[in-house]
């Protein structure tokens, strides 16, 4: 492993600099995923810094700062407008190359419009790419032709499920040695009931109520309105049993709460807003629900999965193969009826969501564990699966207890 260490990085025994690019500090997919990969790399021993290109300040970045990882602002958007591309760039091309990074770790290709020239006129030694979904690309032909000229600036790229990478290479050009598929990480979850009765009893759900639970952006793409749908036309088999709490915001929210209205759910459904303890409230769940009309593979459904909740939701991107071998249940997109079967079928089944969310928790386990998600990332940075000083550091730290 030796042979991957840059020389002129790392005299001594400082630790590289790994900066993670964040598309923004709100609660996202792919914020969860650069925030946890920052945070593990800190605990391995690595020195992490983490802007964001669209964002200056929110949760995510004060979660980050309070696990010991360093964040700026390097927003676009605050920049002038008519001339930010070219202040933003010159910008960065400074940072990057005052802080001497070894690996720039970006998500989303908008970022790697902006970031992969000033990373590479920098000289960091890694700039890697991370992509979350390509329904951006095949809808927006303008945003699909810059992506294709920038992603050759790229040391790598990886994309979080296998189905997109024939698009990649298709579409994008991406070569194969180029292109990698690294999974969504999560960490895995021990059962805690004391935490279960707690957090039961702060969302008001009483006996043997079934709650369900959704998590994620507030969004027209999420297409709510079906879950509320489904859910009002699950609950009439079996009125005040269920309740269904909606964690996140977005602008989709007062329509979402009219519709409830509407529905006459106002007393079943709960709006919690942005939460930056999602994979601990999953613990509460008796159900997770989705009703996207798109997805690449969606990180709060690993967090279900990793919290053994039993899931379902709409077929769409990576999810038919997420739930094969039984792992969670499907419905066809903006099909309520649908989907309110598979939330009935689960919720008058306790044996059957047992299997279930073992059969999950297994599948997660094989392959999201977040500790073997960020192997390969420090492999594609070039770097060993542990600073070496740290470990030794550790192992004295260890002894001395």
């Amino acid at each position: 492993m030796a042979a991957l260490l840059h020389p002129r990085k790392f005299a001594g025994d400082a630790a590289p600099l790994i900066i993670e690019g964040l598309f923004s500090f709100q609660v996202g997919g792919s914020e969860r995923i650069g925030a946890d990969v920052a945070l593990e790399c800190v605990r391995r021993g690595y020195r992490v810094l983490c802007f964001a290109f669209y964002d200056s300040d929110g949760p995510v970045r004060r979660e980050l700062e309070a696990g010991g990882v360093e964040c700026v602002d390097l927003s676009y958007l605050s920049r002038m407008r008519y001339i930010r591309r070219f202040t933003y760039q010159l910008a960065l091309f400074r940072f990057l190359r005052r802080r001497n990074a070894h690996a720039l770790h970006i998500h989303h290709a908008t970022s790697l419009i902006l970031g992969a020239l000033p990373a590479r006129f920098a000289g960091v030694p890694r700039v890697i790419m991370t992509e979350h979904s390509i329904i951006e690309f095949q809808t927006m032909p303008k945003y699909r032709r810059q992506s294709r000229r920038y992603c050759r600036f790229a040391h790598a790229i990886s994309v979080v499920h296998s189905s997109m990478e024939p698009y990649f290479r298709s579409e994008l050009h991406v070569p194969a040695d180029q292109l990698h598929c690294i999974p969504n990480g999560v960490r895995l979850l021990r059962r805690d009931p004391i935490a279960r009765a707690r957090l039961r009893r702060e969302l008001g759900i009483t006996g043997e109520q079934f709650l369900w639970m959704y998590a994620g952006r507030l969004a027209a793409v999420k297409d709510l309105g079906t879950l509320l749908k489904a859910f009002s036309i699950a609950s009439d088999a079996a009125p005040g049993r269920s309740k269904l709490a909606i964690v996140g915001d977005g602008p989709e929210r007062g329509a979402l709460e009219q519709s409830c209205r509407l529905l006459k759910l106002d007393a079943l459904v709960s709006f919690l807003g942005t939460r930056t303890d999602v994979p601990q409230l999953m613990q509460a769940a008796d159900g997770f629900a989705m009703s996207s009309l798109s997805e690449g593979l969606p990180m709060v459904l690993l967090e279900a999965m990793a919290a053994r909740v039993p899931c379902v939701a709409t077929s769409v991107g990576g999810i038919p193969q997420l739930f094969s071998g039984g792992a969670g249940l499907l419905a066809a997109p903006q099909d309520a009826p649908a989907l309110a079967h598979a939330m009935r079928a689960l919720t008058a089944d306790p044996e059957r969501r047992r299997h279930m969310s073992d059969a999950a928790f297994a599948k997660i386990a094989a392959s999201n564990d977040l500790v073997r998600v960020v192997d390969q990332y420090l492999r594609l940075f070039e770097l060993p699966p542990r600073w070496p000083h740290a470990v030794e550091l550790g192992a004295h730290g260890a002894d001395a207890g």
